[in-house]
């Protein structure tokens, strides 16, 4: 049997340049707790895989080491140590992964939420959770929930811009209902947050679920923070206020209310998979706040729709996409709205026209900047 020594750790060997890169994240623990977690870490990469720290010790951690399974239980559960800078750490890391002519592209923020089921009712927190994506029955499993955060950074990719998806170190915490999803993600975003002051604009992506006042009102407290999030095709919008008449009275805070189905010019072809039409309105969702809204269609008419709220306006970005992908979005010169292609590299490394599918965790969201001609 092979146990670890202290040649172990030369940074001649894989073991010990894994162990340099993650000391990083230990700097602030004791020797004993660094090590216990580094060799977890080991593990887990190791096996591909973490069913439980017993899995783990069982299968691989007790033939390399002398340390009891109760030490690695300890050093996650008891050791008075501070795991919430992993994030931190984590998002500095990546963002110097992106190359100096990229450094003014955005990066994303992409929230979401993954349920673990559990066969037992004495595990900590766990409870019973509806999950609306279950096609086995029952709409409710006995498990845990757990707030995820993605950071997504350009990089170059044979000379084509591509976007590297980094799950945040102690980027998903468990769901206790103490406070809801929403104020989860929004506090988890606020501890990243200070690692972005640089950057020009950092966008959330998230689902219908998270596109509440909870969540988008972080907006507002952040100048370089947006929001691009898929929404009820129901929501309430508004068109924007009309002229004053010169008449006495109080103003008109918004105009009529619209309908995604009357009220949106679809493009006249497809833009990727989609007809796409786009206006700029008031919801109640982002107050009185002005945003653009998305409507995506498959078939101009009779297609599924979906509906997007995006607060960052064309205008506001410089030029996301290489030569090549700016003219395979060219539009004819009787389109009343000219759709610029961003990000035509998805997150996960395949040519989707900007499409962002992590089909785990259920996020989808598809996004396209409109410029109106004058």
């Amino acid at each position: 049997m092979y146990y670890l020594n202290n040649t172990t750790y030369n940074e001649k060997t894989l073991m010990g340049r894994l162990r340099r890169y993650f000391l990083i994240y230990f700097e602030t623990f004791s020797v004993s707790t660094a090590d216990s977690l580094f060799l977890l870490i080991f593990s887990i990469l190791a096996l591909e895989s973490a069913h439980s720290i017993r899995f783990l010790y069982h299968h691989f951690l007790s033939g390399i080491t002398k340390k009891s399974l109760n030490v690695f239980y300890y050093a996650c559960s008891y050791a008075k140590v501070d795991y919430s800078n992993f994030m931190n750490i984590t998002a500095r890391t990546a963002l110097k992964l992106i190359p100096d002519p990229l450094k003014t592209h955005p990066v994303f923020l992409c929230v979401d939420d993954t349920m673990v089921s559990k066969s037992g009712k004495k595990f900590e927190n766990v409870s019973k959770l509806f999950n609306h994506a279950a096609h086995n029955g029952s709409n409710y499993l006995n498990g845990h929930c757990f707030v995820s955060i993605m950071l997504c950074v350009p990089v170059l990719d044979h000379d084509k811009i591509s976007y590297l998806s980094v799950p945040l170190g102690y980027g998903y915490r468990m769901w206790q209902k103490k406070e809801s999803k929403l104020e989860l993600a929004a506090s988890m975003i606020r501890q990243v947050m200070p690692e972005f002051l640089s950057k020009e604009h950092v966008i959330i992506l998230c689902d219908s679920w998270y596109t509440k006042k909870n969540l988008v009102s972080i907006i507002d407290e952040y100048p370089n923070l947006d929001l691009i999030g898929n929404a009820r095709i129901d929501s309430v919008m508004y068109d924007l206020a009309p002229e004053r008449t010169g008449r006495r009275g109080r103003p008109a805070k918004h105009g009529k209310r619209l309908c995604v189905e009357t009220d949106f010019t679809f493009s006249k072809e497809k833009i990727g998979d989609y007809y796409t039409g786009v206006r700029r309105v008031f919801t109640k969702i982002f107050g009185d706040r002005e945003v653009l809204a998305y409507v995506t269609d498959t078939e101009k008419g009779n297609g599924t729709k979906r509906l997007f709220f995006s607060t960052i306006f064309s205008e506001d970005l410089k030029v996301f996409c290489t030569e090549e992908e700016h003219s395979s979005s060219d539009q004819t010169d009787h389109d009343p709205v000219n759709y610029i292609r961003c990000y035509y590299m998805p997150f996960d490394g395949r040519s989707k026209s900007a499409t962002m599918n992590r089909k785990r965790s259920g996020l989808f969201a598809t996004i396209w900047y409109g410029v109106a001609r004058e």
